[in-house]
């Protein structure tokens, strides 16, 4: 029987999961907060970290921090995206410094990076998304795209067209890749050529409008049979998604409506941590949601993940963008 606890206070939009093995520590992100987090599993404790290097009134992305990732056999150091940039932020000691290594979407300012993780091969991906006016969902259409980052920090394009891009997950050859644009309201797959790195033939293995499901396909993370964990954003769970089938075959419901991402960790992989959001909530529903926003810990799904994989860059050969 699923068993849940908070274990952060309300964030306006917690995202980017990531458990980090090496220290128990789970990574995430508040993104229009600014803020970057490691929970340590073992003291029960949390630190953050604010990041405000940046100060462009031109875009209020600057600075905003969707994504944590660590470097692989760098203790300390992680990459984060700041606004459209990559940065490379070493946090240790109460002290940090950030840098960046690559800025993409120059031909639109005030685009973001969104969702970002590394395939098994510890190949770093990360995609983007234009600038939201009002309402949460009003974005431009196709305004962003996916990427992938070499070891040595260069950006490649590798899918067009992208208006929300979101979550990623990996089988365990890595011979295919799960992603979702979150406002095409389908979970896709494509196969993946991790030695290229490239992807083609791209379909569909979950449509959330065709089978009359609520809610938007955010954040996800895939299991060790294989099944996908789809957040579902303004339907308070997560949808658990058998892909050869295309069903959901469990759902897990919390008590937030906005549910943006998990991810797999703890000592055995076995605790799901689920992130959500408070942003765009009416004061009404904050009433009754006094758990939106925060991240809670999941256990006893009868299911577990492979860790979490670090991004195998070459940090002395990173830019400074």
């Amino acid at each position: 029987m699923a068993r849940l606890e908070r274990i952060s206070g309300p964030r306006q939009c917690g995202e980017g999961p990531h458990w980090d093995a090496p220290t128990q520590r789970l990574l995430s992100v508040d993104i229009p907060g600014q803020d970057v987090y490691r929970w340590d599993e073992r003291r029960c404790v949390e630190e953050k970290l604010h990041i405000d290097f940046k100060n462009d009134a031109s875009n209020p992305h600057a600075c905003q921090t969707s994504l944590v990732v660590p470097i692989e056999s760098q203790p300390d150091t992680y990459a984060i995206s700041t606004g459209r940039a990559l940065s490379v932020l070493e946090w240790s000691g109460g002290k940090h410094t950030v840098r960046d290594f690559v800025q993409v979407d120059d031909h639109r300012p005030t685009n973001r990076f969104n969702d970002g993780k590394c395939d098994p091969q510890g190949n770093l991906w990360a995609g983007s998304m234009g600038l939201q006016t009002s309402e949460p969902g009003s974005l431009p259409p196709g305004a962003g795209a996916l990427y992938y980052i070499s070891p040595e920090g260069a950006a490649t394009r590798v899918l067009d067209g992208v208006t929300c891009s979101n979550g990623l997950a990996w089988n365990s050859s890595g011979d295919r890749m799960y992603y979702i644009d979150t406002f095409s309201y389908k979970v896709d797959v494509f196969d993946c050529d991790l030695t290229g790195p490239s992807i083609g033939n791209r379909r569909t293995v979950y449509d959330v409008k065709q089978k009359g499901a609520g809610g938007f396909p955010d954040g996800m993370t895939i299991d060790t049979s294989g099944n996908i964990w789809v957040a579902m954003y303004f339907a308070s769970m997560v949808a658990c998604i058998d892909p050869e089938r295309g069903q959901v075959v469990q759902q897990l419901h919390l008590p937030a409506s906005n549910i943006t991402s998990c991810t797999w960790g703890g000592p055995g992989h076995d605790v799901l941590y689920v992130t959500s959001a408070l942003h765009g909530l009416e004061p009404w529903q904050l009433a009754v949601q006094p758990g939106a926003g925060c991240t809670y810990r999941v256990t006893g799904l009868g299911a577990r993940g492979a860790p979490n994989v670090p991004w195998r860059a070459e940090l002395a050969a990173l830019p400074r963008a």
